[in-house]
């Protein structure tokens, strides 16, 4: 039976009031109540489960509430939120007639300036949403990256390789060994199908992606290999008691150079798109202040 209170349009109010969540929040609320109540005398279906005044609470709006649980603690889950709702739009209700004018200016002064700044920031975003050039090129990005190299020195070597980590007890280890060692691409295939069908096995196979070397370093043991001596164009092949290394260094990147340009290409792409975002938002003010003072629209006193 539905409750004998009366509001505002519910869910509209309750959605504002738990997704700001701060007194903004309420004070839009209050203005929202002050211009909207007088539109509500009678409910816009056969629904509602709440009024207060002359606001409804609809089904519709509690619609999913307790999605998951028990029928009793979503009955419970339902009530609760109804009688919040309850309680707050009595609240706002004693708040609309008893707040002094002075407040009340304030609030709509507080009201109409977040109301300017939604509809700018909407309208801007329409305006980028059509004119945003999405596509960076390759050629694009090595651009900025060449020009801002300065930006991306790590302070961390690099390195290009093909290597494996694995145990020396796996069956056909022997044959991974002089696999690694050949240079026919159908021996690099069974390299590859040996990794991936063998558990235990830390491997890059990749030899056009970069590592951070260190993390390479991470994977050997103490005296096996000294990941500050290795040298391009060079295979290695240790031996522990548990394990074997395999590893072919393409390239090193000292760690005075700039990271890798794979490595920060999603980075840059994020910084281009910024860059001509602003340059939209700064022509459209460019424009509208030209506009302005040739219009005799907008003059300094």
């Amino acid at each position: 039976m539905p409750y004998l209170f009366c509001t505002q349009s519910a869910s509209f109010m309750n959605r504002i009031l738990y997704t700001l969540g701060t007194a903004l929040s309420v004070i839009i609320l209050l203005f929202l109540l002050l211009n909207g109540c007088k539109n509500n005398a009678k409910p816009k279906d056969n629904n509602p489960v709440a009024r207060v005044n002359s606001s409804y609470l609809y089904r519709s709006d509690i619609e999913g509430l307790g999605k998951g649980l028990s029928g009793e603690d979503s009955a419970r889950q339902v009530q609760l939120y109804i009688d919040k709702w309850a309680v707050d739009q009595l609240v706002l209700d004693m708040a609309n007639k008893k707040l002094n004018s002075k407040e009340s200016a304030k609030i709509e002064r507080l009201i109409e300036s977040y109301r300017n700044s939604l509809t700018i920031a909407a309208y801007e975003q329409q305006l980028v949403d059509s004119e945003l050039d999405t596509v960076v090129t390759a050629v694009q990005l090595a651009e900025y990256y060449k020009e801002n190299q300065d930006q991306y020195i790590s302070g961390h070597n690099w390195v290009r390789c093909h290597f494996i980590k694995a145990k020396r007890s796996l069956p056909g280890i022997d044959n991974l060994r002089n696999w690694f060692k050949s240079e026919s691409k159908a021996d690099f295939e069974k390299v590859k199908q040996y990794c991936l069908s063998k558990e235990g096995i830390n491997f890059v196979l990749d030899s056009d992606q970069w590592v951070n070397l260190d993390k390479i370093g991470e994977m050997l043991p103490e005296k096996i290999v000294d990941p500050s001596k290795l040298q391009p164009d060079r295979s290695y092949d240790r031996t522990d008691d548990e394990y074997i290394y395999l590893f072919r260094v393409y390239e090193i990147r000292d760690r005075n150079n700039p990271v890798p340009l794979t490595q920060v290409q999603d980075e840059i792409f994020k910084i281009v798109l910024h860059q001509r975002r602003n340059e939209i938002l700064q022509k459209l003010r460019k424009t509208a202040i030209e506009k302005g003072k040739s219009g005799k629209v907008f003059e300094k006193f």
